[in-house]
């Protein structure tokens, strides 16, 4: 079996963790959060944040990635 990449296995992850936070919004929509977990949700949506920001300057192109390897 062939090791998924990097980029494969963050497209796998982002597909389950959307997932993830419909099943969470659900339930806490129908039986309402548990204690805490506010707490607990703010801090992955910081971490999504960070997360999201070190994509920021991910080439969009192959042009756009050679110039990157080349500008540096």
């Amino acid at each position: 079996m062939q090791q998924q990449t990097p980029l494969e296995r963050l497209e796998a992850a982002s597909r389950e963790l959307e997932e993830l936070a419909t099943e969470v919004a659900v339930r806490a929509k129908a039986f309402g959060g548990d204690v805490g977990s506010g707490t607990r949700v703010a801090l992955v949506r910081e971490r999504l944040r960070a997360a999201l920001d070190e994509l920021v300057d991910y080439p969009e192109s192959v042009e756009e990635f050679g110039r990157t390897i080349t500008d540096e």
